[in-house]
């Protein structure tokens, strides 16, 4: 430790109880220097200030207005899977700044970065041999792009150019990674500034898309066919990787594959000799049970290479990973140097976050809880809404979980947002997402509570949610 003292920091002040107010605009407005009630943020982001949150504890988050919402989606992007103001993760946080605050990759390795890559590739058991830290779920799958280039180039294949992801598919939001990924809404503004190199082929959608008759297994074979077709048209010769999220998140509000979908698409990508690229972002960590997601849904198919980001840090620090197998990290060794640098690549207090998280999550059996809460959720939300006009599905994996309404995409607000809003005036914090179908139909509210949550609470969060839907719903 640092000679320095350092201040203690203030505790966490304790939250009222769970309140359930009567009434909630749809949309607080703040700010940070004057007492005036409304005004526009200085934050560029958007137009009308968001609720301002000012303090967190545990599953709950309290407003600058005193109001308490309970948090069914981990601080809003499957983030917070610990929960808020976890003392072992803050001091560790501070305890690792005293220490050393910062060491440039380029120049200083650093213990935190060693230990939290030995721990994850130890988990693999073998899968992977490598491991580096960046800074968002993006950064890492940018990263996983360029690896995907340089393995190629030094394999002496330079023609190798194309990677074929899924449509839809959100894999980041930097211009590689928004390529890759395909939401229009998201994508299409950026659409000239993309490259040729990226080809789509039809993500899993089982129960909208298949044919009459057709079982799980044999639709995830036709999707193998178009997936083969795709890779004849373009030349295996010429392609770099085909990349998949194990259970799609945010394009299509939460979509576990169907069973044989993995190993028929994995059969096809070794056949032609592609790299094999993982999005574990929301989906890994644990979300789904596993701390690889591949293991929960993905029947014994493992990636080349796989990004995981979110839960790592559990939102105390932004941090992601990149892990590769031992046939990319030999190549990359051989070529003496992975061309990729960050400044806080590697950054050691994220590092020691990220591990000290990782280490409670096993420690104190969450994935455990994950598993049963997951199905807890799933069964208690498809009872209540079984039946229910307007509800065209329920699905998820783990602590993971999409409730796909059926509305039209021209409703103002959409329908989504109402259920968001709605949840949102009686306490319950959830995320409301539209175009989960093709980028402009479908409305899909996504669950992802923090792997602490306890039975009870997940009951409320299903009574709120289910309340929402079919008071929003029989509106006009």
């Amino acid at each position: 430790m640092s000679p320095i003292a350092l201040p203690t920091p203030p505790e966490t002040p304790s939250l009222t109880p769970h309140l359930k107010p009567t009434t909630l605009p749809s949309h607080t407005t703040h700010t940070t220097h004057t007492t005036h009630t409304t005004h526009t943020s200085a934050q560029l982001h958007h137009a009308t200030p968001q609720p301002l949150a000012v303090s967190a504890e545990g599953m709950y988050v309290r407003l600058a207005d005193g109001r308490t919402l309970l948090d069914a989606v981990s601080g809003g992007a499957a983030v917070a899977s610990l929960g808020m103001g976890n003392v072992e993760v803050v001091n560790t946080m501070t305890e690792q700044a005293a220490k050393m605050a910062y060491a440039y990759h380029q120049l200083l390795g650093s213990g935190p970065g060693e230990e939290l890559a030995e721990w994850l590739v130890s988990r693999g058991k073998g899968r992977f041999e490598a491991a580096a830290f960046l800074n968002s779920g993006s950064e890492a799958m940018e990263a996983c792009i360029k690896l995907c280039r340089q393995y190629w180039v030094e394999k002496g294949e330079p023609q190798r150019k194309y990677i074929i992801a899924r449509f839809p598919s959100y894999h980041g939001n930097t211009l590689g990674a928004l390529a890759v990924g395909n939401v229009p809404p998201r994508r299409d503004l950026y659409t000239p500034l993309f490259s040729d190199f990226i080809h789509h082929v039809s993500s899993p959608t089982y129960k909208r898309s298949h044919l009459p008759s057709e079982s799980e297994e044999a639709y995830s074979l036709r999707l193998a066919s178009e997936l083969e077709a795709k890779i004849l048209e373009l030349g295996a010769e010429n392609i770099m990787a085909f990349v998949a999220e194990p259970v799609v998140g945010a394009a299509l509000g939460v979509m576990p594959p169907p069973k044989g979908y993995f190993p028929a698409i994995n059969a096809v990508v070794r056949k032609h000799n592609l790299l094999f690229v993982m999005d574990e972002v929301m989906s890994g960590s644990g979300r789904v049970g596993e701390l690889f997601a591949h293991d929960a849904v993905a029947e014994g198919v493992t990636p080349d290479i796989m990004a995981m980001a979110k839960g790592l840090g559990a939102g105390y620090v932004t941090i992601s990973a990149v892990l590769v197998n031992a046939r990319v990290a030999e190549v990359v060794r051989e070529a003496g140097q992975w061309k990729n640098s960050h400044t806080y690549q590697n950054h050691p207090v994220n590092c020691a976050v990220a591990r000290k998280v990782m280490e409670i999550t096993e420690r104190e059996g969450l994935m455990q809880n994950v598993k049963a809460r997951g199905t807890q959720l799933l069964e208690e939300l498809t009872a209540a809404l079984e039946g229910v006009k307007g509800v065209y599905d329920v699905r998820g994996k783990g602590l993971f979980v999409g409730v796909e309404l059926d509305a039209p995409a021209d409703l103002k607000p959409r329908m989504a947002a109402r259920v968001k809003a709605r949840c949102f005036e009686l306490g319950l914090l959830v995320l409301g997402l539209s175009g989960t179908v093709d980028g402009k139909q479908g409305e899909t509210i996504v669950l992802a509570p923090a792997y602490i949550v306890t039975p009870e609470q997940i009951s409320e969060i299903v009574g709120i949610l289910v309340r929402s839907v079919k008071e929003c719903i029989e509106e006009p």
